[in-house]
This record gives structure tokens, sequence and C-alpha cells, in this order.
């Protein structure tokens, strides 16, 4: 099991946090997170999609100005402390979109409502059984859809309150 924290992973640069991710779970067998999870932004990429200024502004709106997270036994994200349910995914276990890693937990929105859920793709890794290392963007190819990363740590508040 990987000893890293929430706080380190904030501490991180991006080359390191392109490491973690990659070394995380390169080869190894994985599992589905279970509970909710509060996210936490950690760093934005520079590739040619992140840098798109309509990219910029919508995930400066819903992710500097709300917190959010995930609940992986409801299927859905959520953004505010109220736990506004704004979309469900579907979870499963395979290879990374966008990075050389066999094995992460994908998140597909195409159950949910939005109307913009065909375009939603992240990814995550877990580093343990309250903390995962994620990347969040659309579904495009690598240099397009993979936008920033970010941490999944374990919310006991937000399991209680499951909807």
């Amino acid at each position: 099991m990987n000893t890293t924290a929430l706080d380190d992973l904030r501490l991180m640069s991006l080359e390191q946090l392109e490491r973690c991710y990659a070394a995380a779970h390169k080869n190894v067998l994985i599992s589905l997170p279970t509970g909710c999870f509060e996210g936490f932004l950690l760093a934005r990429l520079t590739n040619r999609g992140a840098r798109r200024l309509s990219v910029r502004a919508s995930e400066a709106f819903a992710f500097k100005l709300f917190s959010f997270g995930i609940d992986f036994d409801a299927g859905s994200w959520f953004f505010g402390p109220t736990r506004l349910r704004i979309g469900r995914f579907v979870a499963d276990i395979g290879p990374s979109h966008w990075r050389d890693v066999s094995t992460v937990v994908r998140l597909r929105y195409t159950p949910s409502r939005l109307p913009f859920r065909h375009l939603l793709y992240d990814e995550v890794t877990p580093l343990g059984p309250s903390l995962c290392l994620g990347l969040g963007g659309l579904d495009a190819e690598r240099g397009e859809g993979d936008h920033f990363f970010f941490a999944l740590s374990r919310s006991l508040a937000g399991d209680q309150h499951q909807a």
C-alpha cells in the first residue's frame, strides 16, 4: 500500500504528480473504491486541450468556486456542501485513456442526464483505501482531453450522507 497522504499530493509539482500517477498501479490489479470522497484540485496540465479558454473558464468556475467530490457507492459526483449531485457515472477498471498505465478506475458519465455527459471522462488510481489520485477532463485523446490532476480523500461525513 502506498503511504502517500493528501498533504503530500498537494505539495507535489506537476512532474511529481505525473510520476506518482504512472507508478501507483502501473501493472497491479486494483479494485473499485467504495464510499464518498471529497475532491481537491491539485494542478492544471499545460497541454493544448487544457489551455483552451473555454476549458479554463468552465473548470475555474466549477472547481474553484465550489467544493466537489465523488460517491462511488451511489455512482455520482457532486458539488457544494449540500451534496448537490450533478451527474451519475459508471466505473470500471481498465487501461488509462491518457497515460501508460494498465489499470485505473475509469469514470464514464453516460448514465447522467447532463447534456454534455458524453464529453466528460475522469480516471483515478487508488493510493490506498482513503486516497485516490485522478486525472480529469474530457473524453478526447491525450493532450486534448486530460486537463487537471485532482485528489480524492475519503469523507466520513459524506459516507453517512449517502443519497
